[in-house]
């Protein structure tokens, strides 16, 4: 009787503790603390493209990938347009499949070298623009 107590109690403890491991990732954009910063590179199979984009200026760009991992890609110079951007492509000649500091950025039909790829915790937040999920219509 007191073993499937246990087993119970220890089944309801690991989804918090799983839970509190996930807000610890996204609050580091999917990556451990230590590797932010750290020069890297994205793996990018034929099957997967990058999930998610957010530019900062003419200066460079926050990627994420399919595990919600969050990059910064600084161009080597300015990136005119990218400010702009609704879309992006990468071109990964010089590597394979992945993308590394040799990758260039296309935005509207310009090629913007990569100067470097670091590992984020994702775009800083612009002031006054709420996080998804909290730009709710507050009625009466």
């Amino acid at each position: 009787m007191l073993r499937p107590m246990i087993l119970a109690a220890m089944l309801l403890a690991l989804p918090a503790t799983a839970l509190a491991d996930a807000k610890g990732d996204a609050r580091t954009g999917g990556w451990p603390p230590e590797q932010i910063g750290k020069e890297t590179s994205i793996p990018l199979l034929r099957s997967q493209n990058l999930y998610n984009f957010e530019t900062d200026g003419d200066r460079g760009a926050w990627l994420q990938d399919q595990q919600r991992r969050w990059y910064y890609a600084k161009v080597l110079g300015s990136c005119l347009g990218l400010g702009f951007a609704t879309r992006i492509g990468v071109d990964t000649r010089f590597n394979g499949g992945s993308l590394d500091r040799t990758g260039t950025l296309l935005v509207d039909g310009q090629r913007c070298p990569i100067d470097s790829l670091t590992a984020s915790a994702g775009p800083t937040p612009k002031p006054g623009k709420l996080k998804p999920g909290l730009n709710r219509i507050k009625r009466g």
